[in-house]
């Protein structure tokens, strides 16, 4: 059993989000690398997204979120799975989506984080994610 950590979740939007592709015409994902001064998981590989707001659709929220921590317009997000997940400090509800960026956007930038990749598939499932990413990461593996 998960312990319960207090107060309500908190309800993220995370992006799958795929910037071009490779020689072999596989997908590169966008990963981030949150600042070693950040109140939660400092210094973590993460997949960008961010808090869904009161009067906001998750797809909304992700796709206003890429546009502030990345500087990208993105294709509508196609939801994929989701995750309830239990730190010490806070429990969250990740909703995890697809996205890409779209042909007329800039690429993505590190505009919020201290690090920026496009990583494969196989190279995504090797960084160091945060727990609450597993179902995701299991999606991936299958």
């Amino acid at each position: 059993m998960l312990p319960v950590s207090a107060g309500r979740p908190v309800l993220v939007a995370v992006g799958l989000l795929t910037h071009g592709r490779d020689d072999r015409g596989e997908p590169r994902y966008v990963v981030t690398r949150r600042h070693e001064a950040a109140a939660h998981l400092p210094g973590c590989w993460e997949l960008p997204g961010g808090k869904v707001g009161p009067e906001e659709t998750p797809a909304a929220a992700l796709v206003r979120e890429l546009r502030e921590e990345l500087g990208v317009e993105v294709s509508p997000p196609e939801p994929l799975t989701f995750s309830w997940h239990a730190y010490a400090e806070r429990t969250v509800l990740l909703l995890f989506f697809a996205a890409q960026t779209r042909p007329d956007s800039p690429a993505p930038r590190p505009l919020a984080s201290a690090e920026l990749r496009l990583v494969s598939r196989d190279e995504l499932l090797e960084l160091p994610l945060p727990p609450a990413n597993a179902p995701l990461l299991d999606r991936l593996r299958s």
